[in-house]
C-alpha cells in the first residue's frame, strides 16, 4: 500500500469512526440511559441540558474526529500562547464574549473565533460562519483554509461560531445568534468596526439550517448583505444514519471481508425507531419554517452552492418550498460546482498534528510518512473564487466540466521521504 492509499484509509477510519463508534455506542447507551428515566420517551436529546451531568456532547458525538480535531486546536493554542503579544496580523484569534443571558453555567465558553484582513487594513465586510457537525466544533481548524482565501479575496473580517452537535437544533442556532450578536458588539466597541459594515451569514452543511433557523426565528436576515449556504442539509436523524453507511462502505479501502459496521449501523436505527429520535426541527418542520418566514426580500439575498458529486446536500428541497414564489427573480440563485460534501475543508497536517498511534502506523506502511493534506485544493479554490464572486455581486459562474471520476471524500497527498 503507497502512502496516499494508506493516508486516505487513516483519514476514513477517522471519519468512520466518528460517525459509527462514537455515535452509536454512545447513541444505544444514552438511549438505555434515558429509557430508565422516562416511561414515555417522545424525543431523546444527545445534546444535554446544562444542569444534566451527564456525558460531555462532544464526547458522545464524534468520537475520533473530535479527538483528532481537538489535537489540532491544543497546538494551535500553544502556539499561539508561544507567540505570546506579538500576534500575527491575518491569524485566529479567540474573542471571548460576555454572556448576557445568565447562562454562565453552560459547559463551554462564550467564545468566537475572529479572522481579521492580514494586510493589517479596516475590514469591508464581516463573514458569520457556522460549519458542519463536528467540524463545526473547531471552524479554525477545519474550514481555516477554506476561510482565509475567501476573507484575502474580499477584505473580509470573519467570526467564526464553534458549536457542539447536539439533536435540538433550534437551541443551537438560539446560541449561535447570541454570539453573532455578541461579536458585533464587542467589535464595533472594541475594535471600532462601524455599524454600517455589510454582514454576511455563510454556513457548511448543518451550519446552513442553523443558520436559516436563526434568520427565521430572529429576523436578523433584513439586517445581511447576504446569506451563502454551501452545501445544504436537512436530513432527518435516521436519513444521515442511512447515508452514513453508504459513506462508509465508499470508504473501504481492499478487501478483508465486510466491516462489522452493519450490525452497529442496524442497532443504531433499531433504537432511533424505538424511541422516535430525530432532530428538531424535523425535516419538515423546517420547510415550513423557511416557506412562512422567509420573504422575497431574503430569498433574494440567498446563494446556494451546490457540489456535483455531493449526496448529502439538500439544497433542491430547499428551493422546493419556493415554488410557489413565481418569478426566479424572487428565489435563492444558486451556484453548481465541481466538488463533494466535504469540499470546503482542506487540512495540511504534519506528522506531529496525528495520534501517536497514527504516526507509529505511518512510519511503519510507508517508511518515512512526512506531511499530507486532507482535501481537494483545486476545488476548493474554485468554491473560493465563487464564494468571493457572490459577495462582491456578482451572478453564478457557468457550472464547471466535471473532472470525469468521483472525489469521495476529497484528495488526500502525501510526502515521502525517507
Amino acid at each position: 500500500m503507497d502512502g496516499r492509499a494508506y493516508l486516505l484509509g487513516f483519514l476514513a477510519v477517522i471519519t468512520c469512526k466518528a460517525v459509527l463508534f462514537g455515535n452509536a455506542f454512545s447513541l444505544i447507551r444514552q438511549i438505555h440511559r434515558t429509557n430508565q428515566n422516562t416511561q414515555n420517551t417522545q424525543q431523546f436529546r444527545l445534546y444535554q441540558s446544562i444542569n444534566n451531568n451527564n456525558d460531555n456532547p462532544a464526547d458522545a458525538i464524534g468520537g475520533d474526529l473530535v479527538t483528532a480535531l481537538a489535537r489540532l486546536d491544543k497546538q494551535w493554542e500553544l502556539a499561539k500562547n508561544a507567540n505570546g503579544a506579538s500576534k500575527k496580523i491575518g491569524e485566529w484569534t479567540v474573542m471571548d464574549l460576555k454572556d448576557d443571558d445568565n447562562s454562565s453555567s453552560t459547559t463551554s465558553p462564550e467564545i468566537v473565533y475572529l479572522l481579521e484582513p492580514a494586510s493589517g487594513a479596516a475590514p469591508s465586510c464581516v463573514i458569520f460562519f457556522l460549519g458542519g457537525a463536528v467540524l463545526g466544533q473547531f471552524p479554525h481548524i477545519a474550514y481555516s483554509t477554506f476561510l482565509k482565501r475567501v476573507a484575502e479575496r474580499t477584505n473580509a473580517a470573519v467570526v467564526a461560531i464553534p458549536y457542539e452537535v447536539g439533536l435540538d437544533h433550534f437551541s443551537i442556532a438560539q446560541r449561535a445568534v447570541s454570539r453573532m450578536k455578541g461579536a458585533v458588539v464587542e467589535c464595533e466597541d472594541s475594535r471600532g468596526y462601524p455599524s454600517s459594515l455589510p454582514k454576511y451569514a455563510i454556513g457548511h452543511s448543518l451550519g446552513c439550517k442553523l443558520h436559516s433557523i436563526g434568520v427565521a426565528a430572529t429576523g436578523i436576515g433584513e439586517e445581511l448583505a447576504g446569506l451563502g449556504f454551501v452545501s445544504f442539509n436537512n436530513f432527518g436523524f435516521a436519513e444521515t444514519i442511512t447515508m452514513a453507511r453508504s459513506f462508509a462502505k465508499e470508504m473501504q479501502l481492499g478487501g478483508g471481508g465486510p466491516a462489522p459496521f452493519d450490525a452497529l449501523f442496524d442497532l443504531a436505527s433499531m433504537a432511533i425507531g424505538a424511541v422516535g429520535l430525530e432532530f428538531t426541527p424535523s425535516p419538515e418542520d423546517l420547510d415550513r419554517i423557511v416557506k412562512t418566514k422567509f420573504n422575497e426580500v431574503v430569498l433574494k439575498k440567498i446563494r446556494l452552492f451546490k457540489f456535483d458529486d455531493d449526496d448529502l446536500d439538500s439544497s433542491t428541497r430547499f428551493l422546493s418550498c419556493f415554488d410557489d414564489e413565481g418569478e426566479d427573480d424572487g428565489k435563492p440563485s444558486v451556484s453548481k460546482l465541481p466538488g463533494t460534501h466535504l469540499t470546503p475543508v482542506f487540512l495540511k497536517l504534519g506528522v506531529d498534528d496525528l495520534p501517536e498511534e497514527a504516526r507509529e502506523m505511518a512510519g511503519a506502511v510507508t517508511g518515512g510518512f512526512q506531511n499530507a493534506s486532507f482535501g481537494n485544493e483545486e476545488v476548493l479554490n474554485t468554491l473560493v473564487e465563487e464564494v468571493s464572486d457572490w459577495m462582491l455581486g456578482k451572478s453564478p459562474s457557468s457550472p464547471a466540466k466535471r473532472s470525469g471520476h468521483k472525489l469521495i471524500a476529497g484528495v488526500v497527498d502525501a510526502e515521502i521521504g525517507k
